[in-house]
């Protein structure tokens, strides 16, 4: 069993397809099958991934341009035929659109989502990332399996690549096992200390690409504040590229900037404690695979307030305060309503971790291996 796990030794790896990997195959070590044997592919030029629990394996070395993820959407297909031939492999899996063009072996690819296919005006504006998408999308619709993180992302894989829903299973992701939120209180008191955030603050965790639609987070955090003088909002995220984004919506939107802070990127028990201090998650995405934040939120114990776009709703469920998504009037006052409701807060907070707790990456290890039998030679 062949397993893309470069991911881990890239920016990808605090994003939500190196901790897709790192922790499925963290689930792969405790499972331990009798029956698989494992081989993961790395990046020889890039340092080794972080320590971690991983199944006894073999390695197949690869190597990739400085900024890997461009050099694997437009040279996978070439490259990777070349570097798994005669490997012997039985079965690989792409944890995110990386198939070889020509291979002697069942592929399995899982999907996140097809955000490139929804806003192609920002995904693939540029020639690399048009070809690697239109050609990474032909090789998937040719995969043997196709594993979808959501109910909303197989429907959109069936209607938009035109794959037989037999062909695709979803298996849900959970939330990263060593994720310890502390409690509600520790949390305030941590987002004090660190970032100078009052004790009510309502949080966002996530990038700043058009459909996270900031804009919107903005405006519905705005119609709050005018009448909640104590209220923050507390934005999570690298400050990297994406946050032209942001800052253009700071820009053009009457959201209070000194009300509205800032931390960039922060570490996993930072993040955790700021989830657990949060009044709620505010979630304004247009469009989610699967809703990783919103998951983390429940963990914690956070209830989430937000769009039902894309697999949220099927993360949040009943701990939550979902509206139809676009609908900016609705999630101010969804947001309103559940600040002002002390008995709303208390059911939805009294919900959030059983909720979360549905999701397990056991369960999501046992389900993924289900596939690769079902395809495997």
């Amino acid at each position: 069993m062949a397993i893309d796990a470069r991911h881990l030794q890239t920016v990808a790896r605090v994003r939500g397809i190196g901790r897709y990997t790192r922790n499925l195959l963290a689930a792969f070590a405790r499972r331990a099958p009798r029956d698989v044997e494992w081989t993961l592919l790395r990046l020889r030029n890039f340092p080794a991934a972080d320590p971690g629990l991983l199944p006894a394996h073999d390695d197949i070395a690869t190597s990739r341009l400085r900024r890997p993820e461009l050099s694997m959407l437009a040279l996978d297909p070439v490259l990777l035929s070349l570097e798994l031939a005669g490997k012997g492999i039985d079965v690989y899996h792409s944890t995110q659109l990386s198939l070889p063009a020509r291979r002697g072996f069942p592929a399995v690819v899982t999907i996140h989502d097809l955000a490139p296919l929804i806003w192609p005006a920002h995904y693939l504006r540029l020639p690399y990332s048009r070809v690697g998408h239109a050609w990474q999308y032909a090789l998937a619709r040719r995969a043997d399996a196709v594993i979808a993180v959501s109910d909303a992302t197989k429907q959109d894989v069936v209607e938009r690549l035109g794959v037989p829903a037999d062909r695709v299973t979803v298996v849900p992701e959970a939330v990263d096992s060593e994720f310890d939120p502390p409690p509600a209180d520790e949390g305030r008191a941590l987002a004090r200390a660190r970032f100078a955030v009052p004790d009510r603050y309502v949080l966002y965790v996530g990038q700043f690409d058009p459909r996270k639609n900031v804009r919107g987070l903005l405006r519905a955090f705005a119609a709050v504040a005018d009448r909640d003088k104590q209220l923050r909002l507390v934005i999570v995220g690298e400050l990297g590229k994406l946050a032209s984004h942001l800052r253009e919506a700071l820009d053009v939107e009457r959201a209070p900037r000194d009300r509205v802070i800032l931390t960039g990127f922060v570490d996993d028990a930072t993040l955790a404690a700021l989830y657990a201090g949060a009044e709620c998650l505010l979630h304004a995405a247009l469009m989610e695979g699967f809703g990783l934040t919103a998951l983390e939120s429940l963990a914690a114990g956070t209830p989430v307030v937000g769009y039902a776009g894309g697999a949220v709703a099927e993360v949040v469920g009943d701990a939550g305060l979902l509206v139809p998504s676009g609908d900016e009037d609705a999630l101010a006052t969804a947001l309103g309503r559940f600040l002002d409701d002390e008995s709303l807060r208390a059911g939805l907070r009294g919900r959030a971790r059983s909720r979360a707790a549905a999701f397990s990456w056991d369960r999501a290890a046992d389900e993924t291996l289900a596939v690769y039998r079902s395809v495997g030679r």
